[in-house]
C-alpha cells in the first residue's frame, strides 16, 4: 500500500460546478518503465518531424533573432540585482519604508527575468526532448491518477485524459502529479525573500497581494513617476465602499466597481451614471441620435405578434362567455 505522503487527495468541481475528487500517487519503478515507451515513441516522431535538440536551442534562437548578446548580458545582470536585494533584506540594518522598496523592486526584477526567458523557456518545451517529456508526464497522469476509490485509475487512456483536459479537476490533479514528480514546491512564491519581509510587516496578505494600512488588498501604479492606490478585489478590479462601514469591514455586500478614474461602474465595466450630452448641430440646438429604419422582417415580425395577441384576446374572451360545466369529478382509479 502507497504511503501517506506518497498519496495526495484532490478536490475540485468539473466544468458544470460537480464537485469531483480523485487521488494522486507517486509514479512507481513499473510505472516510471512504462511511461519511458511513450517517451521514446514522441522522441522519434519529434526528431523525425524536424523538432531541434535543445543542446542547438541557443544556436537556433540566436539565428532568428531571438537572443543575442545583449539578452545574454541582461540575464545575467538580472540575477545579479536578484541575489544583491535579496541579501539586503536578509542582512535588514535600514529604515523599514527603504526596506519596503527594495522588496518591491525585487518583485519587479524577477518578473523582468520572467518575461525575458519566457520565449525560451516556451521554446524549451517544443524541443525533442520536450515534446518527449511532456508526452512521458500525460502517460504518467493516465497511470497515477485514481478514481475516489484509490484503486482504479480515473482514465482509461490518454485520449480520455486529453478529451478531460479543459476540466478544472484535471488540471489540478495534474498539478499535484507534477508536485510529486518534479518536487516543485507549491508554496514557492511564499519562500522568496520579499514576501517574506511584505507579509511580516503587514504589507501583503496572506496571498502575498499588497495591502494598505487598513488591510484592504491593493495595486499600486506608478504612471507619470507617481505612485497611486487602488482598492481591488479578489479577482484585482478596482472598487469602493459606499459606507465607512463597509469599507472597514471590507463587506462585499457595500462595495462596487468603479473605473481608474473612480467613477462607478457595471460589472461590464460600463459607467452607472453616464453624463453624456447630446451633440449640436451649427447652430447649438441638440442633434438626436436618427431612428433605426424597420427592415422588412422586422415589420413582419411586429404584425405576426400584434396577430398572435389578437388571436390570444379572442380567445381569452370566448372561454368567458362559454358556460362552465358544473358536478362531481370523476372517480380516478387509487393505486395500491
Amino acid at each position: 500500500m502507497a504511503d501517506k505522503k506518497d498519496l495526495v487527495e484532490v478536490n475540485s468541481e468539473d466544468l458544470n460546478d460537480n464537485k469531483v475528487t480523485v487521488w494522486v500517487k507517486r509514479p512507481s519503478t513499473k510505472e516510471y518503465k512504462d511511461s519511458q515507451v511513450e517517451y521514446n515513441r514522441a522522441f522519434r516522431e519529434a526528431l523525425e518531424s524536424g523538432a531541434i535538440l535543445k543542446k542547438k536551442l541557443g544556436e537556433y534562437m540566436r539565428a532568428q533573432g531571438l537572443w543575442d548578446d545583449t539578452k545574454d548580458s541582461e540575464e545575467r545582470q538580472l540575477l545579479a540585482e536578484v541575489a544583491k536585494e535579496e541579501g539586503k533584506l536578509k542582512k535588514g540594518g535600514i529604515s523599514l519604508e527603504r526596506a519596503k522598496d527594495i522588496a518591491l523592486n525585487l518583485r519587479k526584477t524577477r518578473a523582468k527575468f520572467r518575461n525575458l526567458i519566457a520565449e525560451r523557456t516556451m521554446l524549451d518545451s517544443n524541443t525533442v526532448e520536450g515534446q518527449a517529456d511532456n508526452s512521458r508526464f500525460n502517460s504518467l497522469v493516465t497511470l497515477c491518477v485514481l478514481k475516489e476509490d484509490k484503486r482504479s485509475p480515473a482514465f482509461e487512456d490518454l485520449e480520455s485524459y486529453n478529451d478531460s483536459a479543459e476540466e478544472p479537476w484535471v488540471a489540478k490533479a495534474a498539478g499535484e502529479l507534477a508536485s510529486l514528480i518534479y518536487e516543485i514546491d507549491p508554496n514557492y512564491d511564499n519562500t522568496l525573500e520579499e514576501n517574506i519581509f511584505l507579509k511580516s510587516y503587514n504589507f501583503a496578505n496572506k496571498e502575498n497581494q499588497l495591502v494598505n494600512e487598513d488591510g484592504h488588498p491593493i495595486f499600486v501604479d506608478e504612471e507619470d513617476g507617481e505612485e497611486e492606490e487602488y482598492l481591488i478585489d479578489e479577482n484585482f478590479r478596482f472598487i469602493a465602499y459606499r459606507t465607512d462601514e463597509g469599507y472597514k469591514n471590507q463587506d462585499s455586500e457595500d462595495r462596487y466597481f468603479v473605473n481608474k478614474q473612480g467613477q462607478e461602474v457595471t460589472e461590464e465595466g460600463k459607467l452607472v451614471n453616464d453624463d453624456f450630452v447630446p451633440f449640436l448641430d451649427d447652430s447649438g440646438k441638440p442633434v438626436p441620435v436618427p431612428e433605426k429604419e424597420e427592415t422588412p422582417e422586422e415589420a413582419s415580425e411586429e404584425v405576426s405578434e400584434e396577430i398572435a395577441e389578437e388571436s390570444t384576446e379572442e380567445t381569452a374572451e370566448a372561454e368567458e362567455k362559454a358556460p362552465k360545466k358544473r358536478g362531481r369529478p370523476k372517480k380516478t382509479e387509487e393505486v395500491s
